[in-house]
């Protein structure tokens, strides 16, 4: 095929399992070249899926058959992997969190400005149940919305923190806020609107002398529109339960719980979206809608439109996430630092 688009894939761990799905099912795109510290991993993932396993994250940028790469590292790589590629000249999907500091999340927006060259994974905005609940908080369907609330509660034992990078802070960076509750925050502020300031609080329970990160977190957020919002996420619940967000409206109250929408109106619930998951490649706990985000990828390479999730798309969550961990540090509110791309930037 001429205009075949080859991908690179930094990272052969658990989440490479989707992206590698949702290559092959995208025709006229193939991995090309696969980049683990552990070579096995990416030998692994090679032998299942195809592609070459490479020897450095050089000889990926090098590869001119290599026009997006997908970077699956742990946290504390993501941003400098991205800069280094997009300088390279290639087309960048980067996992959550786009950085781990938001001094280099300004960097990525000032390389990509127009969101033309970097997205970012946020695959929960491409639910059905997000789509639709986005669409009746802008139309006003049910009146303005009074207030918000954000819950995640999984079970992460020992055991999730036995590899080489879970639970530390050198490469996790964080816990269960910037690794898991990151996408219910995304959402949260993605249909809640714009964030005024953040309060809130972290803590390492069960797993104190084990984990260098936290395990529960709560906090309180100001929008500019006048409401406040609650988060609660925990990684120390028995099992893992659906993340839900409460949408308070004037005149009714939308549930998104996982990927399902539900209405409730005084004593009647509805239900708007029910999630079949058919679309769902890898682990299910990350959700149906990668292979949707990653599809749209490739798409707007083709097409050479600009990405709906780009740096300042992202910017958001990882603003709340870490202004937060400041707020715990600090015990004071984290007033939203806004985005000047005047400044320069250096790759």
């Amino acid at each position: 095929m001429t205009n075949l688009i080859g991908a690179g894939i930094f990272g052969c761990g658990g989440i490479s399992e989707n992206h590698l799905s949702a290559i092959n099912s995208i025709t006229g795109v193939e991995p090309i070249l696969l980049f683990d510290i552990k070579k096995e991993r990416a030998e692994a993932r090679a032998a299942q899926f195809g592609g070459t396993p490479a020897e450095s994250f050089g000889q990926v940028l090098d590869d001119p058959r290599v026009k997006a790469v997908h970077i699956l590292t742990p946290h504390a790589l993501h941003a400098g992997q991205a800069l280094m590629s997009l300088s390279r000249g290639k087309y960048v999907l980067c996992e959550k969190p786009m950085a781990t500091t938001l001094a280099d999340a300004k960097r990525l927006m000032r390389a990509d400005p127009e969101a033309r060259r970097l997205c970012v994974i946020f695959q929960n905005r491409y639910n059905k149940s997000t789509e639709m609940a986005k669409r009746i908080i802008s139309e006003q369907t049910y009146g303005k919305i009074i207030t918000i609330k954000a819950e995640m509660t999984w079970h992460r034992d020992a055991q999730y923190y036995s590899d080489d990078w879970h639970g530390t802070q050198a490469l996790e960076c964080g816990g269960v806020l910037i690794n898991q509750a990151i996408h219910t925050i995304d959402l949260m502020l993605y249909l809640g609107g714009a964030p005024e300031a953040v309060k809130g609080a972290v803590t390492t329970d069960l797993l104190e002398g084990v984990i260098e990160v936290e395990e529960n977190a709560h906090a309180v957020v100001k929008f500019k529109s006048g409401i406040v919002g609650l988060l609660y996420a925990s990684n120390s619940f028995g099992i893992s339960e659906k993340p839900t967000l409460r949408i308070v409206c004037e005149t009714g109250t939308l549930v998104l719980n996982g990927s399902d929408l539900l209405l409730e109106r005084g004593s009647e619930c509805n239900i708007l979206v029910r999630s079949e998951g058919t679309a769902t490649l890898g682990k299910a706990v990350y959700g149906d809608s990668h292979i949707h985000q990653i599809s749209e990828f490739y798409r707007c390479i083709r097409n050479e439109e600009p990405f709906k999730i780009g740096a300042r798309e992202a910017y958001n969550a990882l603003w709340a996430v870490l202004s937060i961990y400041e707020s715990s540090r600090t015990g004071r509110w984290v007033r939203y630092e806004s985005i000047d791309l005047s400044e320069s930037t250096q790759m």
